[in-house]
């Protein structure tokens, strides 16, 4: 099972989306093609047994319309007058040409009009009639005797047909009787038999549907016409063996008939033969498959079309990946800053964007952090550059001030103590952190020296939050700007020069501003200075300070500077609030 779920894993995207495809798409064509052959075998079943219940309706209309005209034809003669006066007649007194001219005459007008009607015969039980056996009968006791002949007297005059028999010439046919007793002669009796070709039964029944094989049975379930001739008289439950049910009106059931499973169903006529209908459910099945073939065959297409689109949109989607792929290899090999040239908005292609904002931004990311480390040593270097040796700086100090006291230079003693003051908490042991008091402490250990040197050219104030006083700050951000203020505000011309330091908290964190009312700047060269505060890689003073902080605190912090020529300049330094 591992190396199945391994060799899955190592086979490439395209042939994963391909095997994935087909297993989806073969997996419900087979329940699909199960249930679409299920299902319009089901659909024709029913369909079947509707045409088949359409077929025996009409093929009972038929029979009915044609055994109704077989009725009219009977009753020409059953309300004929004339015939039956010729019946009653004795012929051992009278001739009996009259009788059969007649006779002849009127019964060939409507064979002519029924030519499937074979035969009129009238059984009388006239003794004095000549019988010729073919219009006329005597009714003696046998005939008498028989069924159909009681059946037409019991019937008074209504006509009702018998079951198919060959006739004296080997013909099929079946029968129409009748009581000729429209009229009234005392107890003679005469029965009318009408002979009919069975053919022409069958092909009003034929004519409804070609497919389906029909029968149609008396009331004793014998068969009275159907296709095959060699069943008719035949009990319908001989021919149809494996069928034990009645035969009822919309009958929906199957048999076997002649070796092949049928369908059956079956109607009632009016006169009380039931036609019967088989449909064979072989063939049905046979149109089952077919239909559920064509729909398998529409599906395997589309699933062919689906997955030729499939196959075209995974080698696409893999051509992209790959190309995914070399860039990730590329940049695995320390080669960053590439860019993907990929115009989709799908996922890939967001992917893909994501990808080389990524590698360029990291190949961004690295130069900065590579320029910022080789400002953060120059900032280094140039701070070890500045910074004396504590000891030798303080014994140096020392030997000043003893020289100054012992040559009793108040002054230089006084700039001697500030600037070994100024020291003393610039060098912080090391420490790059300090307080904020401890930074203004150093400012004013500064500006203590420089007032030595300017009197009351230089005026100092200070406005400053003491609930900030205890936050920390890198050392030495104050002091070089205050200089430069000094260095630079001052001009020939200049009378006292005020510079003003201020403490404050914003939205942003602490802020230092230090304000002076000197010569100023023109708008554009504080432009340039600004810029150079941003941009430089090393320098000193402002630019110095600015690179410091950002260092520490992030591109969010630094310096910038405002100034309007002969108005003065003003400094703002911005950084977090840190209270430990």
């Amino acid at each position: 099972m591992k190396k199945i779920s391994q060799k899955l894993l190592d086979l490439k995207l395209k042939w994963k989306f391909f095997y994935s495809f087909l297993i989806a798409a073969l997996i419900p064509i087979s329940f699909f093609s199960y249930y679409a052959y299920e299902n319009t075998k089901n659909i024709m079943l029913q369909q079947s047994y509707r045409n088949m219940e359409t077929s025996l309706a009409q093929a009972n209309k038929n029979i009915q319309t044609k055994l109704n005209v077989y009725k009219d034809a009977s009753s020409l003669i059953y309300m004929n007058k004339t015939i039956q006066d010729y019946l009653y007649m004795d012929y051992f007194v009278n001739g009996h040409e009259d009788l059969y001219y007649y006779l002849r005459r009127y019964v060939n007008e409507i064979l002519t009009i029924n030519p499937e009607i074979l035969k009129f015969s009238i059984y009388t039980t006239n003794l004095s009639v000549p019988q010729d056996y073919y219009y006329i009968y005597r009714a003696d006791d046998e005939v008498v005797k028989e069924e159909w002949y009681q059946t037409a007297l019991d019937k008074k005059g209504k006509a009702f047909f018998l079951s198919t028999d060959y006739n004296s010439d080997g013909k099929l046919v079946y029968y129409l009787v009748r009581h000729l007793n429209y009229y009234s002669y005392g107890v003679m009796r005469n029965v009318l038999k009408m002979e009919i070709e069975e053919e022409s039964l069958y092909s009003l029944i034929s004519e409804t549907s070609h497919s389906d094989q029909f029968m149609i049975i008396d009331g004793d379930n014998k068969v009275v016409s159907c296709k095959d001739k060699s069943l008719i008289g035949t009990s319908i439950y001989d021919v149809l063996k494996e069928y034990k049910g009645n035969f009822e009106n919309n009958l929906k059931e199957r048999t076997v008939y002649d070796g092949e499973e049928m369908l059956i169903s079956c109607l009632s006529t009016n006169m009380g033969w039931k036609t019967i209908s088989l449909a064979s459910l072989s063939e049905i099945n046979a149109n089952a498959k077919r239909s559920a073939m064509n729909l398998i065959l529409v599906a395997l297409l589309a699933v062919f079309t689906a997955g030729s689109l499939s196959t075209l949109m995974s080698y696409i989607l893999s051509k992209r990946i790959n190309k995914l792929m070399v860039a990730v290899q590329t940049m695995k090999a320390g080669v960053f800053g590439l860019e993907i040239k990929d115009k989709g908005k799908d996922e890939v292609g967001l992917l893909a964007e994501a990808f080389s904002e990524m590698s360029i931004k990291v190949d961004y990311l690295i130069k900065e952090i590579y320029e910022k480390e080789l400002i953060k040593k120059s900032v280094e270097l140039n701070l070890l550059q500045e910074q004396v040796n504590p000891h030798f700086l303080y014994n140096a100090l020392s030997s000043i001030t003893s020289f100054a006291i012992r040559s009793g230079d108040k002054q230089i003693i006084e700039m001697v103590q500030h600037l070994a003051d100024f020291y003393r908490i610039s060098l912080n042991n090391g420490r790059n952190i300090l307080s904020i008091r401890d930074e203004i402490n150093l400012l004013k250990s500064y500006l203590s020296i420089q007032q030595i040197r300017f009197g009351d050219m230089v005026l100092v104030n200070f406005d400053l939050q003491e609930s900030l006083l205890d936050c920390k700050t890198i050392k030495l951000i104050l002091q070089p700007l205050v200089e430069n203020s000094i260095h630079h505000a001052i001009g020939e011309d200049q009378g006292t020069l005020q510079i003003t330091v201020k403490l404050y908290e914003d939205d942003k964190g602490i802020v230092f501003e230090i304000t002076d009312n000197g010569k100023g700047m023109e708008e554009k060269m504080v432009t340039e200075l600004n810029t150079e505060i941003q941009s430089a890689i090393r320098g000193y003073g402002l630019k110095n300070v600015s690179i410091r902080i950002q260092l520490q605190y992030g591109k969010d912090y630094g310096v910038q500077v405002f100034s309007e020529l002969n108005v003065g300049t003003r400094v703002v330094i911005h950084i977090p609030k840190v209270e430990r």
